[in-house]
């Protein structure tokens, strides 16, 4: 599966019409495409605040092609009548935009939450996202790790941090590779539901976490070279509310 992250540049006088229009018809559509757009909003921390970002889950590369303006997706009839409502709501969409940039992610299997797949008229479409909704935050940390060390910061990840953060009320998102990026480096997607949830998880030492926890966290980090990251204000009550 593949996870493109794409920023827009939109003029402050159209950012609420693009919302508007994104969330009452491209990602609607997106969905009876298969293709679930699963983060959107802009860089609260460690990112330019004036661009909007979304994070868009498809099948393959294949997956992808098809849902451009003209691909397949578009060209089948009885795929277009199914959605044409939404068509017709973003078909003006692309006049608010200024300039757009995409990251290309490679998202790993049994980990990663998105559900995409490449969709034919008549079968069942993919079901919103689930959502904290308007105002929550997603933690998106990139990290270069030591050579060999990707599986078990995976299976660290899976296993052990990301069932501790659920149960602190998280949600896990996504964890993958940028094809654009180096090759040591993993990025992962956590949403929580503000600010201060996030930086309180974030230390886990003092957030009472089990020591099985405390010590896979410093087992992991052992196992990055260095790392950064950014902050995502969602800024869409788009998706299924959790």
């Amino acid at each position: 599966m593949i996870m493109v992250q794409r920023e827009f540049r939109v003029p402050r006088e159209h950012r609420a019409e693009f919302e508007r229009q994104s969330r009452e018809g491209l990602w609607p559509a997106f969905l009876h495409f298969g293709a679930p757009m699963v983060a959107f909003g802009s860089w609260g921390f460690g990112g330019p605040s004036d661009l909007f970002v979304t994070h868009t889950a498809y099948e393959d590369f294949h997956h992808w092609e098809a849902t451009r303006a003209g691909g397949a997706m578009y060209q089948d009839e009885a795929m277009r009548a199914e959605a044409q409502a939404f068509l017709d709501v973003y078909a003006q969409r692309g006049d608010l935009v200024e300039a757009s940039e995409a990251q290309l992610f490679e998202l790993f299997e049994g980990v990663s939450r998105p559900q995409a797949f490449y969709r034919h008229a008549g079968q069942a479409v993919v079901p919103p996202p689930p959502t904290f909704g308007k105002g929550s935050v997603i933690s998106e940390r990139t990290m270069a790790l030591e050579t060999g060390g990707r599986e078990e910061f995976v299976r660290l990840t899976r296993d052990v941090v990301w069932p501790w953060l659920e149960s602190q009320g998280g949600r896990a998102i996504a964890t993958g590779h940028n094809l654009m990026g180096a090759s040591n480096e993993v990025t992962t997607w956590f949403a929580f539901r503000s600010y201060a949830e996030w930086h309180r998880c974030s230390r886990p030492a003092t957030a009472h976490a089990p020591q099985a926890v405390v010590d896979a966290y410093s087992a992991r980090a052992a196992l990055v070279r260095h790392q950064r990251g950014r902050l995502l204000m969602i800024g869409t009550d788009f998706g299924t509310p959790v």
